[in-house]
């Protein structure tokens, strides 16, 4: 079956399993507004090995991948040069640049058959647009030890606390712009849980797990790392948990969004960057708790 690039959103995806969520939900939206397809291309994150790797397409989600015939018209070479001319040409060669973090209201402008090159990192691009929940599920079914999680998590006052330190540690570049949550945002969310949250059940998800123990009390937590679960698994598994303490991470982010619980408390860490180029206020939604990154 052919794809009909010319009546078709184009998203380029950039980054790992969360980012790759924002840029399909900002996609999809505007793909469903003007009733046509959704293109992803997944060029990028196939030749950089992302983080997670290509993981959208572990979930139902309703998209072709970027065909042949587009790469001449979409060349790294003319998406190089649009992005040099993004600040003053919007789109140039077919190719629509995000440059602000914060909430772009044009992006639901652009023609059929640009491609969309950005983060999108913000609700507002698909505020009550429900059925992404309905793409959002896995193709697969959990793992029984994955699904014993599940029932647990919804008999009990279940919190998931997710802590990323691996790679925001380990690259300079990446330390720089996010910074790393500290002790103190912790333990302060962890008081805020424990003073709303009658008898709180922790489920932790971690790439430190030992460095989770050796600095807080969460009694006997779940450490889910243990059970050795695939990325978007445990991504589905946070937002099984009726609430969320998450990193500055767009990971948990998508954890905490995807929970459907109408009481759900959800905590997030501020400043979401340690570069202020890139501020949070259109990331964070107005009804998730703040507390100080630092």
């Amino acid at each position: 079956m052919s794809i009909d690039s010319k009546n078709s959103v184009i998203v380029r995806l950039v980054g790992g399993l969360g980012n790759q969520l924002f840029q399909y939900a900002a996609g999809r939206y505007l793909a469903d507004k003007k009733g046509v397809g959704l293109i992803l291309d997944e060029r990028y994150v196939a030749r950089k090995h992302c983080v997670s790797g290509l993981l959208i397409g572990e979930f139902t989600v309703r998209m072709d991948y970027f065909p042949e015939s587009l790469t001449a018209k979409f060349s790294e070479v003319k998406l190089k040069l649009s992005r040099a001319i993004r600040r003053r040409v919007r789109p140039s060669f077919s190719a629509y640049h995000e440059t602000e973090f914060t909430y772009d209201p044009h992006l639901t402008d652009q023609k059929v058959g640009v491609m969309l090159v950005g983060f999108w990192q913000s609700e507002k691009y698909f505020l009550g647009h429900d059925v992404l929940r309905k793409d959002l599920v896995l193709k697969a079914p959990l793992p029984v030890s994955a699904q014993d999680l599940v029932d647990r998590m919804g008999q009990s006052n279940s919190v998931a606390i997710h802590v990323r330190r691996g790679d925001y540690l380990s690259d300079p570049k990446t330390l720089a712009k996010h910074g790393v949550c500290s002790e103190n945002y912790y333990r302060e969310a962890l008081k805020l849980i424990r003073g709303r949250v009658e008898d709180p059940q922790f489920f932790v998800f971690s790439d430190d797990a030992e460095w989770v123990k050796a600095n807080f009390n969460v009694g006997d937590a779940t450490f889910v790392a243990d059970f050795g679960f695939a990325a978007e698994q445990d991504l589905v598994l946070i937002s099984k948990c009726k609430h969320q303490i998450i990193a500055n991470s767009s990971f948990s982010w998508w954890g905490a969004w995807l929970n459907d619980n109408a009481e759900k408390i959800v905590i997030a860490p501020t400043p979401w960057f340690d570069d202020s180029q890139f501020p949070d206020s259109d990331l964070i939604p107005p009804n998730w708790d703040k507390v100080s990154k630092n």
